[in-house]
């Protein structure tokens, strides 16, 4: 069977490339994929000043990442079992050491977002400084069709986007699909370059990088490089959701400082965007999730990725471990990936949108119980995930049959 990452090194060690090999799931991601990837991360810290750049791939030709095994935490979830304590903490913990990768050893980040990048695979790939997408880019963070909320880092990646903070809000409530002009548009893609050129790309980041080349160097041989694959080609517009008449929707409503004010200015508008966008949320979108998710990100406009990490922690482990009406997760889930039906039964619903309290999405962010499982992410250090200074992975509690 094989290995569902691979790592692979140059001959220097001056670049290194990590790829997820799980084609048949869309390389989406289970907690045995997440230990893969801190033991691959590992050889990279062991290299630290000599690797300069890290290139982040899937295998397949479809798919980046789409995601993370969603439905098994589910299940453990409903019976009391330590995956979303387990997943969550892991996952998370891959996340701040990529997020950090610069800052602690000068490696830049390449990420390759060719095919669907999505959820988990959001988080892998965009909290470097080198975010390549193509034509067959479809990136979102779906979550509120599945009660959850925009995590691995996405709060902050959204509440900080080129395109605004209002942009980053309609991206994270209406978890909309964006191609690569829209990508470049918002700032979640850097550089454009072509999927028959990706090879290439690879090819030249693996041999033109030498050994202890890193930092502010580092970076820029890695501009250099993608120019000069790209070629200056450029995305098609085709299509886009991002256009600026629609932008100018999205200011005027989603700046609203509530989802109730989100909604009411959406009403007012008489174009087809801001109907089509109040259809979705409607039919498709937890107000729960909305609610928790527009606090999430106005608190994550003013915070760094470490204390984002720690508190989106906590939020995972309110969705993924409590019934409704304390959390949608568990009928999200039974709606999109159980039973398929596509049919959510919110609680409360969208007609009772007054029901979620101030008070009660507080409770989403309060610390975590005392005796939880894993405890809070540790995210002061910048290390806290290296092999050296974290816990041994532990045996994970199952209690389904799965």
């Amino acid at each position: 069977m094989p290995k569902e990452t691979s790592t692979r090194f140059s001959p220097d060690a001056g670049a290194c490339e990590i790829t997820l090999n799980r084609p048949a799931k869309l390389n989406a991601l289970n907690l045995d994929m997440i230990r893969c990837l801190h033991r691959a991360l590992d050889q990279v810290d062991e290299k630290a000043g000599k690797v300069g750049c890290l290139i982040m791939a899937g295998s397949g030709g479809k798919s980046f990442c789409a995601g993370g095994d969603v439905q098994m935490i589910r299940e453990e979830g409903l019976r009391g079992g330590s995956l979303p304590a387990d997943f969550f903490f892991e996952e998370y913990g891959v996340m701040f050491r990529l997020a950090t990768l610069f800052e602690r050893t000068g490696c830049c980040q390449v990420s390759l977002l060719d095919g669907i990048t999505m959820g988990g695979g959001v988080g892998l790939s965009t909290h470097g400084p080198f975010r390549i997408v193509t034509e067959k880019t479809r990136f979102a963070m779906p979550e509120m069709a599945i009660g959850l909320f925009p995590d691995v880092g996405a709060t902050h990646l959204l509440s900080h986007l080129k395109a605004g903070s209002n942009v980053g809000r309609f991206l994270a409530m209406t978890g909309t699909n964006l191609a690569a002009w829209d990508c470049l548009r918002a700032g979640v893609g850097t550089h454009f370059v072509p999927s028959s050129c990706v090879p290439k790309l690879r090819k030249a980041l693996l041999s033109r990088f030498k050994s202890k080349l890193i930092g502010q160097e580092a970076m820029k041989l890695c501009q250099e490089i993608i120019k000069e694959i790209a070629a200056g080609r450029q995305a098609s517009s085709a299509d886009c959701v991002l256009a600026d008449d629609n932008v100018e929707v999205i200011n005027r409503c989603f700046s609203a400082p509530s989802v109730e004010e989100i909604i009411s200015r959406l009403k007012t508008e008489t174009g087809d965007f801001a109907v089509l966008t109040l259809q979705k949320m409607f039919q498709s979108c937890s107000p729960t999730s909305c609610k928790v998710t527009l606090r999430a990100m106005q608190q994550a406009a003013t915070m760094s990725i470490g204390p984002v990490l720690q508190m989106e922690y906590r939020l995972s482990q309110r969705f993924t471990t409590r019934p409704q009406p304390m959390s949608d997760f568990f009928e999200g889930i039974r709606a999109v990936l159980v039973e398929k039906d596509r049919r959510q039964k919110w609680n409360p619903s969208w007609d009772a949108l007054h029901e979620i309290t101030e008070e009660k999405v507080d409770m989403f962010f309060s610390p975590l119980e005392e005796g939880h499982r894993c405890g809070e992410l540790p995210t002061e250090d910048l290390w806290a995930f290296c092999q050296e200074k974290r816990a041994p992975f532990p045996e994970v509690e199952l209690k389904s049959k799965l």
